[in-house]
């Protein structure tokens, strides 16, 4: 699970994941990226038989005391994960 700055820095960090992956692994993005990148990314890495969630996190300050919200998105073949 990835939790970094939404954008490029997302796409950097999956380049460098990638050659450490496997067929049927799981990468999600917890950066609460914009939808399009999300759209283009799971396209990206399901290419390469790899799974691809992303996933906002929310909560604040609050939210890591007591536990944050995370919501998966709707995936844009097969719908909510």
């Amino acid at each position: 699970m990835m939790l970094v700055k939404a954008g490029q820095a997302v796409d950097e960090l999956i380049e460098q994941l990638l050659p450490h992956l496997e067929q049927g692994d799981i990468v999600i993005d917890g950066g609460n990226s914009y939808f399009p990148d999300t759209i283009r990314r799971t396209q990206y890495i399901e290419e390469k038989g790899l799974l691809y969630i992303g996933t906002g996190v929310s909560g604040g300050e609050e939210g890591a005391l007591i536990g944050p919200s995370i919501m998966p998105a709707d995936h844009p073949k097969h719908g909510i994960i």
